[in-house]
């Protein structure tokens, strides 16, 4: 079920103003740790033993490893093309979510509420930051498959990463 963490920046125009790695890491770099957390929480509640066991931590073993591409990620904001890349595709995405429920409504772009990245959305943009950044990264080779009910948000998520590829 989709949550709000408070301690994680999702307005896109506030992420599209960073201007420092210390600023990215402090509206991001509780996503992280949260769902660290949150690993450890569901290791500690899972079941110890037969195939249940077995396959809850093949998939907590899976979400370790997303966890620290999201550390990865908000690492490479530390390199000033990385943030400046982010920035503006955050901006960018901004600004078409803007117009989008702007024509929708008939209202004027500025009457829209700051358009917000869904948790997972970020989450995704970020654990590809780096595979992105590096060509020669191991994490190039890498497929993410993003799952989620039509309307949903996927298609945002997947060009958030195209506006920060570009």
């Amino acid at each position: 079920e989709p949550f709000e963490l408070k301690t994680v920046e999702l307005d896109m125009e506030v992420l599209g103003a960073l201007t420092t790695a210390e600023g990215a890491r402090a509206a991001l770099g509780a996503l992280e740790r949260e769902y660290g957390a949150w690993i450890t929480q569901q290791r500690a509640s899972a079941p110890a033993g037969g195939q249940r066991g077995e396959v809850t931590r093949e998939l907590l073993d899976y979400c370790e490893r997303a966890r620290r591409r999201i550390a990865r990620g908000v690492a490479e904001l530390d390199d000033p093309m990385v943030l400046e890349a982010f920035c503006l595709a955050n901006r960018a995405m901004a600004a078409a979510a803007r117009r989008r429920t702007a024509k929708a409504k008939g209202w004027a772009p500025e009457r829209v509420d700051a358009p917000r990245w869904r948790l997972f959305q970020l989450a995704f943009l970020l654990m590809n930051l780096r595979g992105i950044a590096r060509p020669s990264d191991p994490e190039r080779e890498v497929l993410d498959l993003l799952f989620f009910p039509t309307g949903g948000g996927k298609t945002e998520a997947y060009l958030g990463l195209a506006a920060f590829t570009l």
